[in-house]
């Protein structure tokens, strides 16, 4: 879920709100040093029992709301904080800092959790989200794309620009166009990251399966390995299909047959809304089954995991022994 709607949210607990209804304030720090809090800001904590329960995602919305919560004038949250908040994947862990954007000029000291960032932007760059004003999904994806890695800023943009993009109150979010990013890159001048930012919106592809393929593809790109056809289709004997992450034409097999790729993430074995009720050993089989009609003959199958989708290192290395042939 996105937003600022989490319930997560709702456990940030401010001294100032307990001493405005004649609570004593100092009890939040009390309860830090016997450990049943945690401060994120000066005066803002959250109860320790609540983040040890909370995942990456819960915390980094935390974070934002208590940053948002001690500030007395309008700022506008943006780059990573953004993507938090409009349901964009990064890679990694979500930052400890909040990025935010000052309103009406004034420049900001980035410390105390917080990351300030002056670059100028429009009025139609920024929206609000359940009451927070935030940077337009565009804007968040451009300037995403010009201060992340390369397969950061890819595993980005690949959602961001999906057809099946969600807003974060479930609707359908409007078709960005790789136009869309260009032209707003465009907008920004010879600014830093622009370059960086234009070849990783170039290199997007929206029909991305997940964020570990769309990392997988960056790092094949980094490897120096040839490009695969993304979201192939292989006809069934039951009229259905099955679908592979990636496919190489059989002209860059050594063994000269198609290669078949796949990432395989856990999160399929662990996450209700994949398991669909069904036990992890039925996904399991599922997926050997499947993987036993893929290997049809005159068809090689290759799959890693994220250790390796995480390294052009490891996944060339990875591929070179499934017999894929490099860039000459």
């Amino acid at each position: 879920m996105n937003g600022l709607t989490r319930s997560e949210s709702q456990h940030v607990l401010l001294t100032r709100d307990l001493e405005r209804v004649g609570a004593d304030g100092r009890s939040l720090r009390r309860g830090l040093e016997r450990g049943q809090h945690r401060r994120l800001l000066r005066g803002v904590y959250v109860a320790t029992e609540v983040w040890n329960d909370a995942d990456d995602d819960a915390r980094h919305i935390m974070r934002i709301q208590a940053a948002l919560r001690t500030r007395r004038d309008d700022v506008v949250v943006s780059h990573v904080s953004a993507a938090r908040l409009w349901g964009l994947p990064i890679l990694g862990r979500w930052p400890l800092e909040v990025h935010l954007k000052p309103l009406g000029g004034r420049i900001r000291e980035s410390k105390n959790g917080i990351i300030w960032h002056h670059d100028a932007f429009a009025n139609d760059e920024v929206v609000e989200l359940d009451g927070v004003l935030v940077t337009s999904r565009l804007r968040t994806l451009v300037d995403l794309a010009r201060s992340s890695s390369f397969a950061s800023a890819v595993a980005t943009l690949d959602a961001g620009l999906s057809s099946r993009f969600a807003l974060p109150n479930g609707q359908q979010g409007r078709l960005l166009l790789k136009e869309d990013m260009l032209e707003e890159i465009a907008r920004l001048g010879p600014v830093r990251g622009c370059r960086a930012a234009r070849l990783a919106t170039n290199f997007a592809d929206g029909d991305s399966g997940s964020v570990g393929e769309s990392a997988s593809r960056a790092n094949i790109y980094l490897s120096g390995m040839p490009a695969p056809r993304l979201q192939v289709s292989y006809p069934r004997e039951d009229g259905g299909n099955d679908i592979t992450d990636f496919t190489w034409k059989k002209e860059d097999h050594i063994q000269r047959m198609p290669l078949l790729g796949e990432f395989d993430g856990f999160v399929k074995y662990t996450r209700s809304q994949y398991l669909k009720g069904r036990t992890i050993e039925d996904v399991v089989w599922e997926e050997k089954v499947r993987e036993d009609r893929l290997r049809a003959p005159g068809r090689a199958m290759s799959r890693w995991l994220w250790k390796v989708a995480m390294s052009p290192v490891l996944l060339r290395a990875h591929l070179l022994e499934a017999g894929l042939r490099p860039h000459e």
